[in-house]
């Protein structure tokens, strides 16, 4: 299973990187944004400013670590490390940060951990799960990006 894993991971890596302009988003916006003010206040995402991007280095919205014990913001325009949180504390982080941090428009990267503990899986799996269903009902869309 665990071999499994690591050859998707790494097939759809080298998609990424002989397909990087071709590549699609990950979730559609959600009809419903539920409470989040997120959709008033920032733009649609705007795919033409990122869609060639394949290194985090060059990633300028909110960039969401998946890990068992939570999520790891990171943010260019934070300027200091942010603990690690709940998914369901994710939205309300997001909605806190200034429109600059925005420059694409309502997209966010995730991607998950690539160092795992013996028997993470199955946590970081849900916790990734669970941010991606809150982040799709906040009306922000989510670009999926491969394990580091």
């Amino acid at each position: 299973m665990h071999y499994m894993s690591r050859l998707a991971t790494f097939l759809f890596g080298a998609a990424i990187v002989f397909f990087p302009c071709s590549r699609s988003t990950s979730a559609q916006k959600a009809a419903d944004t539920g409470k989040s003010t997120l959709k008033n206040g920032i733009a649609p995402a705007d795919p033409a400013k990122y869609r060639c991007i394949t290194d985090s280095q060059e990633w300028r919205n909110p960039y969401l670590i998946v890990q068992a014990k939570g999520i790891d913001p990171w943010s260019i325009s934070a300027a200091t490390k942010i603990p690690t949180m709940a998914p369901a504390d994710v939205v309300a982080y997001l909605e806190k940060l200034p429109s600059s941090a925005w420059p694409y428009g309502l997209v966010v990267a995730v991607q998950e951990n690539g160092i795992i503990g013996r028997g993470d899986e199955a946590q970081i799996k849900r916790n990734r799960e669970e941010l991606v269903r809150l982040l799709e009902k906040a009306g922000v869309e989510v670009e999926l990006w491969p394990p580091a």
